[in-house]
């Protein structure tokens, strides 16, 4: 069996889907790994309304104080 010879044309549309096909498979775990990181650090952390500190948040409590300036902050 000899192989098939392919043009010069169809070997760069594999290199071309290929390479299409390496970026999708490689980003969308990526991406999805980065919206499920994203909404663990959400549930987590908490940034002060009036001063913009970020910090850990208590957890079980809808009103907690910033750390930096006192202010109460709300879920």
């Amino acid at each position: 069996m000899s192989p098939m010879p392919i043009s010069l044309n169809d070997y760069f549309m594999f290199l071309l889907f290929g390479g299409i096909l390496t970026v999708v498979v490689v980003m969308i775990p990526v991406q999805i790994n980065s919206k499920l990181s994203r909404l663990r650090r959400k549930r987590t952390r908490a940034t002060c309304r009036i001063c913009g500190y970020r910090f850990l948040r208590p957890e079980n409590k809808s009103i907690f104080p910033c750390p930096h300036c006192g202010v109460n902050n709300k879920l």
